[in-house]
């Protein structure tokens, strides 16, 4: 009995130390994190938003900030991020019952984000009597306040939107769903990268005429549109720098959006959908993101794609798959590109649940990778002033093509919910 015991204990030391349950008491506090600044309208942001700051690094004699400052930035955009990943993390685990009410409370504050049944980043604001977007707390120069000015978008309308469809899945059944309104699914079509003049970011990287869908749901030949980027706000609202442009993360969230709504048929779909394969099969997942400086948001929007259906994207799987493999370093973690800052925490959070999402849990080298991500993952994380675990906010995305690197957002809850999702489903290891 006792060589059998030894022989026992000896097989079990050479086994990789992981089990998925582990990280329970890090994900309950880090939702409670979550829950606790969840904001209430009385903090200088809206109802139902999560703190996320801009930052620039820009000299401050610029006018787009001051230097190394951050500001506090209420958007609709980044409050629905954190609700739809909080979601995700709901529908694996339903226990979790403290996340459908902060969800209600996120699309309550979504009000003054609307332009008509479209969303805008900004919220609304006054300039010598005329409506305007801006931001609320950013220093903005005389000279670049009219720039701020911005129209709709589809990346604020199709994570917005992909909120309110997770709120009616959970409220009817996760199989429900609803058909997004005709008025959104005609801005997503007519806002398409065809028989056009590519923006000059786009061009650098041979994407012309991609069928894809563009970012600003906006007329960009608009003769009524300022051409001048120093046009004072009131005199209307613009599209940066004059041209629409191709962004595949902002692609992805639309494809996503349209899946859950099973608007899968209309115009750009399919396109955006080769457009993004073609990405894959490049591994172009860092420069093809114009706003968003990560090699690695990219591989889990698609992933979270793949796992909603969108089969569309399925030839991708294998090749996100070998690039997230090969760029795992060894101590579990990923980093990113070395052309921007390295994000440690929120690289291994995206590549580690893209992984976890469509790797194969019966593969070795799988199953090792997600293991030794996890454990790096849970590492990471610290504690606020309450005892609340959290991972702290790295760059989710940046301002214009040419200040991908100098001006850039962050969000602890964000962070937070993304590292959570990421070390729950790595429970399937």
């Amino acid at each position: 009995m006792k060589t059998v015991f030894i022989l026992l204990l000896v097989a079990l030391s050479f086994q990789p130390c992981f089990a998925g349950p582990q990280f329970r008491g890090q994900i309950s506090s880090a939702l409670r994190f979550i829950e606790h600044y969840q904001t209430t309208g009385e903090e200088g942001y809206d109802p139902g938003q999560w703190i996320a700051r801009v930052t620039s690094y820009l000299p401050s004699a610029v006018g787009v900030g001051k230097f190394n400052h951050p500001y506090e930035e209420p958007t609709a955009f980044v409050a629905a991020s954190v609700a739809n990943v909080l979601a995700e993390i709901y529908f694996l685990a339903p226990e979790y019952n403290s996340i459908p009410p902060m969800i209600r409370k996120t699309v309550a504050g979504f009000r003054n984000y609307y332009w008509n049944e479209l969303f805008n980043f900004y919220p609304p604001t006054t300039y010598r009597g005329v409506s305007v977007r801006q931001p609320r707390y950013m220093y903005l120069a005389p000279r670049f306040k009219g720039f701020a000015n911005i129209p709709p978008d589809a990346d604020t309308t199709s994570v917005s939107y992909a909120t309110l469809q997770y709120l009616q899945k959970i409220e009817n059944g996760e199989h429900s769903y609803q058909h997004l309104p005709d008025s959104v699914v005609r801005a997503f079509s007519q806002a398409r990268d065809v028989n056009r003049q590519a923006h000059v970011y786009n061009a650098g990287q041979g994407q012309k005429n991609t069928g894809a869908f563009l970012t600003w749901l906006w007329d960009e030949d608009d003769p009524k549109m300022p051409r001048n980027i120093f046009s004072k706000p009131h005199n209307g609202t613009r599209v940066p720098f004059n041209r629409n442009d191709v962004d595949c993360v902002v692609n992805a969230n639309v494809l996503k959006v349209l899946t859950l709504a099973k608007n899968t048929d209309g115009p750009g779909y399919k396109a955006a959908c080769r457009h993004l394969n073609r990405m894959a099969i490049q591994k172009d997942f860092f420069f093809c993101g114009m706003y968003y400086p990560s090699r690695y948001i990219l591989p889990y929007t698609m992933a979270d794609i793949i796992e909603q259906g969108g089969s569309c994207l399925e030839p991708s799987r294998n090749n996100i798959i070998a690039f997230l493999l090969k760029k795992q370093k060894r101590n579990g973690g990923w980093k990113n590109k070395y052309l921007t800052r390295p994000d440690r925490i929120q690289s291994t959070a995206w590549a580690l649940s893209a992984l976890a999402q469509i790797g194969d849990p019966e593969n070795p080298r799988h199953r090792q990778a997600v293991r030794n991500a996890a454990n790096y993952l849970a590492g990471m994380s610290t504690r606020d002033r309450h005892g609340f675990v959290y991972w702290p906010g790295e760059v989710y995305f940046a301002a214009t093509f040419v200040a991908r690197y100098p001006v850039v957002w962050r969000s602890s809850a964000y962070t937070t919910a993304v590292a959570i999702k990421a070390l729950l489903l790595a429970e399937r290891f």
